[in-house]
């Protein structure tokens, strides 16, 4: 299911490979386009943002960045 805070599907399949953190849950680092690293997002089902540190995230909004400009995850 794909939502506004849904990841692209190609990263979402890496997500899911790095396995989850807790139940439902991968932490993970977005690497954005202009170079910056977001560390400590829970990523719901491999595909949603649901967590950045300690900010549960409920809209686009909540994010200081677009979800089209995360070009890659590294797990952590």
């Amino acid at each position: 299911m794909s939502t506004a805070l849904s990841i692209a599907s190609n990263l979402t399949e890496r997500a899911i490979a790095f396995g989850e953190t807790s139940y439902g849950g991968t932490r993970v680092t977005l690497i954005l386009r202009d170079g910056r690293r977001i560390h400590d997002v829970v990523l719901a089902w491999g595909s949603e943002i649901a967590k950045v540190g300690t900010q549960i995230i409920t809209k686009p909004n909540d994010l200081d960045f677009e979800i089209d400009d995360i070009e890659d995850i590294q797990s952590q």
